[in-house]
């Protein structure tokens, strides 16, 4: 069996499961099992569209493996959306319900943890160390119009990079008129700056090797309004 631990923007996608009744309610990895002879890669992302109506592409295999009953284990692998938002379909029924969870609410103590199924809880550290490190990777392409933050977001996932659209603050606004758009990626700097001047933007970089004054605000913090578009590199 195998399980997708598919991440976005510094967060994991958890499922809840509807059936069978000793498992309703309570939370997972999507996936499920390998059809004779298909390849675990290709048995998940097929399981994730059948579950969650979207395409996802496996990323990376995550170490060790978990039993299930006595003839069968479970394996899991990082994976990353390509196409469509995950949603429980309906003419599976295997979920209700789907959120996204950051690093910290993968901690059975945090307040917003939830109550996963014992063969995927060998996996959350090590998708807690992913979230982290793909956090400290982002860069955010600063747009002011929606429909250019959809655009960048559909061309950084189709040629390969992980990408999310957020509404983004500005300092000192009390209303939601003219707010900015954010592109959160893991793209590397030279593609996020052909991206943020072809859409007139700027580029905050967030990654482990820029210095402070390169790095944009922390998230969550509102953004200071720029006088122009402006584009914030690396030094080589």
């Amino acid at each position: 069996m195998v399980a997708a631990a598919i991440v976005r923007g510094g967060r994991v996608l958890a499922a809840r499961r509807t059936t069978p009744p000793e498992a309703a309610g309570r939370w997972e990895l999507p996936g499920g099992k390998c059809e004779p002879g298909e390849p675990p890669a290709a048995a998940l992302e097929r399981e994730v569209a059948e579950e969650l109506g979207c395409e996802v592409e496996v990323t990376a295999w995550l170490p060790g493996a978990t039993p299930i009953g006595e003839t069968h284990e479970l394996r899991a692998a990082l994976a990353r959306l390509t196409r469509g938002e995950p949603a429980p379909t309906e003419h599976d029924g295997t979920h209700d319900e789907v959120r996204w969870l950051t690093a910290d609410e993968l901690d059975p103590a945090h307040e917003n943890a939830v109550d996963w199924l014992e063969p995927d809880r060998p996996f959350l550290p090590h998708v807690a160390a992913a979230l982290r490190q793909q956090a400290r990777d982002t860069r955010r392409i600063i747009v002011f119009e929606a429909e250019h933050a959809e655009a960048i977001e559909q061309r950084l996932r189709h040629d390969g990079f992980d990408a999310e659209v957020v509404r983004e603050r500005l300092q000192g606004e009390d209303d939601d008129e003219d707010h900015p758009w954010a592109v959160l990626t893991d793209a590397p700097s030279i593609v996020a700056e052909v991206l943020t001047d072809e859409y007139d933007g700027w580029l905050d970089e967030d990654g482990p090797d820029s210095t402070p004054e390169q790095r944009g605000p922390a998230a969550g913090s509102p953004l200071d309004l720029p006088t122009a578009p402006r584009r914030i590199k690396r030094t080589p």
